[in-house]
C-alpha cells in the first residue's frame, strides 16, 4: 500500500509541473473532494478539480511545484513543496493579478482509496503570496 501512496505522490507532483491536466485529474476518484484550504475554497467531483486546475495554470505562468520532502503511507500521502510562478490572471474574484513574480511554501496532504485521490487538502501561505506578488485581498 505505501507504494501506491509513494506512487501517486510522485505523478501528482510531476503533472502538476507538466501542466497536464489529463494526467493530473485521472489520479483522483470521481467523487473527489479539493479543498484549498487557505483560501476557503472546496471542490467536489472530478469535473470541479479538472475547472480548478485548468484555471491554475491560466493564473499562474511559469507554476512550478518543487517537493522539499514527499512521502506515502498506507491511503496517505503528502508532500511539503515552494510553488513558483508568475501572477498573470485572476479567477479569483476580488484579487487582481499584478503579472509579478513568487515563490511560496505549503504542503499537499492527500488521502487516497484504490491508489487515487479521493480527498486533496492545500495549506499554503497566502501572506507571502500577497506581498510577494503585490496583489490586495
Amino acid at each position: 500500500m505505501a507504494t501506491d501512496a509513494n506512487r501517486v505522490v510522485r505523478e501528482y507532483l510531476a503533472a502538476w509541473n507538466a501542466h497536464d491536466v489529463e494526467a493530473l485529474t485521472a489520479l483522483f476518484t470521481d467523487d473527489c473532494v479539493y479543498e484549498d484550504v487557505a483560501l476557503g475554497r472546496l471542490e467536489q467531483g472530478k469535473e470541479r478539480v479538472r475547472a480548478l486546475v485548468e484555471s491554475v495554470f491560466v493564473d499562474l505562468a511559469d507554476f512550478r511545484m518543487e517537493a522539499a520532502s514527499a512521502f506515502g503511507v498506507g491511503d496517505w500521502a503528502a508532500t511539503e513543496w515552494t510553488m513558483t510562478g508568475r501572477f498573470v490572471h485572476s479567477t479569483v474574484p476580488g484579487l487582481a493579478a499584478t503579472g509579478r513574480s513568487f515563490a511560496v511554501r505549503g504542503a499537499t496532504i492527500l488521502a487516497l482509496r484504490d491508489g487515487r485521490i479521493r480527498r486533496n487538502s492545500d495549506y499554503l501561505d497566502v501572506p507571502s503570496f500577497l506581498r510577494q506578488t503585490g496583489a490586495k485581498q
